[in-house]
Order: C-alpha cells, then structure tokens, then sequence
C-alpha cells in the first residue's frame, strides 16, 4: 500500500475508484436473474449458461449531450421496463469507450422507465462536466470516477513492529479536470 501511494505522488496523481456501496443498479440488486441457453438449448462448456432479466453492464448514450445538461437519454435498456434506473443509482459515461480524467460519475435523480426501444431519460446530477456523443458508453456495473488525494500528506503510514500498519487517507474528485 506504501508503495501506491508513493507512486501516486500526493495530490497531482488520479486514481479511479467506485462506490463501493453502490457498484450495480438498484434494479439489478433487487431481481432474481435467470439463466438462459443458447437458441439451441446448449449451454457454454462449462455447464454455465447466459444470466437474463438484468440491467446490462455497459451500454449507450442514445442522444448527444452538452456540458452543463441534467438529463441525458440512455439506449440499450431492457425494453419497457418500470424502474430500469432508480433514484441514487450510480452511472459512468466512457466517452468513445474510454475511461477518461474528466471525472463522468452520474447519479440518477428520479426513477426512469424504458420505453419500447429500450431507452430511457434520465435526470442527473452533477450536470454534465463534458459534451457527450451519441454511442458513448454508459457503465451500470461497477462504474467508477477520478479523484486525488486531498493533500500530499494522505496515506502516510506508520509502521509499528512487529508490522503494523495504521494508515488512511481521504479523496476528493478531480474535478478540476472537466472540460
């Protein structure tokens, strides 16, 4: 851990992190999923067969978005399906599928249905800190943000025999790295 934290180098590194409370939409946490086989019926050859009636893990902006918006209209839902996103879930956008410094960690404001194509628009916040393209990519699961440590001072360990460790350290998103 000594070791991360030096080659962060205090404030000036980014480091990406998640909630850890809130890695998966609420949908998803409260549904039973089912297992699906291939139109044939077989299954992968480890028995193991496809988990349906989930919000996916990655998938679109279904329109383009300026810097400053609240809402933005996601594709690639499940189709008309009530609460799809929920009030406090957790979303990242992956401009050209890229993880980027700009810090993209979204919070849905207002519970979003989809309709019959499998999108939904959704209320955010914080308003958008970059413009967004239509094919961009939404992470549901596991969606993560840059931050930097608060002050060059974190995570300083001391070290008590025999090799004990007390340390610990606050983050702050980078948000001075919105364009």
């Amino acid at each position: 851990m000594d070791a991360f934290f030096s080659r962060l180098g205090g404030q000036a590194g980014l480091l990406r992190i998640g909630d850890a409370s809130r890695l998966q939409p609420r949908f998803n946490r409260e549904s039973a999923s089912s297992v699906a086989t291939f139109s044939d019926g077989s299954t992968f050859t480890d028995g193991s067969g496809f988990l349906s009636g989930l919000m996916p893990a990655t998938c679109i902006l279904a329109a383009a978005a300026s810097r400053g918006d609240i809402s933005v209209t996601i594709g690639g839902l499940p189709v008309s399906t009530p609460r799809a996103l929920s009030r406090g879930d957790l979303f990242e956008v992956r401009p050209n599928g890229i993880a980027s410094a700009t810090p993209n960690l979204y919070q849905v404001m207002v519970d979003s249905a989809t309709n019959a194509s499998g999108q939904a628009g959704v209320e955010i916040r914080p308003p958008l800190r970059q413009g967004l393209a239509v094919g961009d990519m939404v992470v549901l699961s596991y969606p993560t943000s840059v931050f930097h440590l608060i002050d060059d001072q974190q995570a300083e360990m001391e070290i008590t025999p025999p090799m004990l460790a007390n340390f610990g350290f606050s983050l702050i998103e980078a948000i001075e790295n919105a364009v």
